[in-house]
């Protein structure tokens, strides 16, 4: 089976895959996984149904719909299993036995959901977006569904209303126990600008989001104009959100695609890159005498906000060491700055399960994205790869929830797939 002439496919080989042991062709199924996987960027998590205390929203609907056919898939002789396969699985075990043993099997079953929500993702992705049909598919979607959402967040600016949210509320009620998601009503308004939210649960999320579309169409898009207009659509819209964080994530994504275009001659521009990060990074732990402190002030739009997030850092972190293994699991603090603001996927994560599942998260991320020996990157592969990276980055003052945290794990499984693909055309290259 043989692709040409679409920018998605630059520098892949040319894969025979019934000589390679790949599926032909995609059943129907898959051109129905692709488009329940992205519903969560329109559908709002408050359109939702509890079922014996469980909060049901309409990707976790679709998650358990998908799993088990997906997992069948996955296991199937013609597919390939890889590193990133098993820390993910390993993943999932590991959140639900850190919570379970922490506080107990009410915890254990809010880990179940949080693990379904983003391992769930992370295995339909896998077994579903592997081949040209179903990434092209996947991209398409990303780009409808974003372009909806930007138009909801320019109604939320221009009626100064975040006018799903309120319908939502008003057609269905959340019940009390799920009443408050974490956003207070001084989270809508930055220097007197009504913030946009969009379909998600939060502008931050929204304004995340917009970056990370960015880094997709930049590499998928076909001509430079379509480029440069979804790009620029992107920016436009996590601007509305008024957030540090998005524009961290497009200042990441930006420098990123300039530097991967100026030396598009160079095969050591990544490893280069990321042994730069990594110098830049000893530069600021030897020159500063806090590290941290200084990531997190340089890093938001206000310096307050930036000394909030590092107070709310050693708050965490004092509790986080007092159970560093396991974590407390679900439980309250009687602190606000335990219960209610912690700004970082990495501090809630290791609170509630302890920081050697914080490691297993940041390994399935970074296992995903390895090169393929041999062989370099497609540019759609490079999109997902700073997709990664930028969900790894933002999330020192970002906490991922609802839909962001399963479009992670969705994002990883399809890079994953990217990487099982290439893999395949690898080994049909040498017979």
């Amino acid at each position: 089976m043989t692709y040409h002439g679409d920018a998605l496919l630059a520098a892949q080989p040319r894969i025979r895959a019934a000589g390679a042991g790949m599926p032909s062709a995609i059943p129907q199924r898959a051109s129905v996984a692709v488009p329940l996987l992205l519903i969560g960027i329109v559908l709002p998590s408050g359109l939702q149904v509890l079922i014996a205390g469980a909060k049901l929203t309409p990707t976790r609907i679709s998650l358990i719909l998908l799993l088990l056919p997906a997992i069948v898939r996955l296991l199937q002789p013609s597919r390939r299993l890889l590193l990133s396969d098993g820390l993910a699985g390993m993943l999932a075990v590991a959140m639900v036995v850190a919570a379970g043993y922490a506080a107990g099997p009410q915890s254990a079953f809010s880990a179940a959901a949080e693990a379904l929500d983003i391992i769930g993702g992370y295995f339909v992705a896998r077994a579903f977006i592997l081949e040209p049909s179903a990434i092209q598919q996947f991209i398409r979607l990303v780009k409808a569904f974003t372009a909806i959402a930007i138009c909801v967040a320019i109604a939320d600016v221009l009626t100064g209303h975040w006018i799903v949210r309120e319908i939502m509320a008003a057609l269905m009620p959340p019940p009390e126990a799920f009443a408050d998601d974490g956003t207070s009503s001084g989270d809508g308004m930055r220097a007197g600008l009504r913030r946009a939210i969009s379909t998600f649960d939060h502008p931050i999320l929204y304004g995340v989001f917009c970056s990370l579309a960015a880094a997709i169409v930049l590499y998928s898009a076909t001509s430079g104009m379509k480029r440069l207009s979804w790009a620029c659509l992107c920016f436009f819209g996590g601007l509305l959100s008024l957030s540090s964080a998005a524009v961290m994530g497009m200042v990441l994504v930006v420098s990123s695609y300039a530097y991967d275009r100026l030396l598009w001659r160079c095969p050591w521009r990544w490893p280069l890159l990321w042994v730069g990060t990594g110098l830049f990074l000893v530069a600021v732990t030897v020159t500063t005498n806090n590290p941290l402190s200084w990531l997190l002030s340089h890093a938001t739009l206000e310096p307050q906000t930036g000394f909030y997030r590092l107070m709310i850092w050693d708050a965490v972190s004092a509790q986080v060491w007092q159970s560093p293994l396991t974590g407390a699991g679900f439980v309250t603090f009687g602190y606000y700055l335990l219960d209610r603001t912690v700004d970082s996927v990495w501090l809630v994560t290791s609170l509630h399960y302890g920081v050697p599942v914080t490691i297993l998260l940041i390994a399935l991320n970074l296992s995903a994205v390895l090169p393929v020996p041999g062989l370099r990157a497609t540019e759609i592969q490079r999109g997902f790869t700073i997709v990664c990276m930028v969900f790894l980055f933002t999330g020192l003052t970002v906490h991922f929830w609802n839909y962001m945290w399963t479009f992670w794990g969705v994002c990883i499984g399809v890079r994953a797939s990217l990487r099982e693909w290439q893999m395949s055309g690898a080994e049909d290259e040498q017979f």
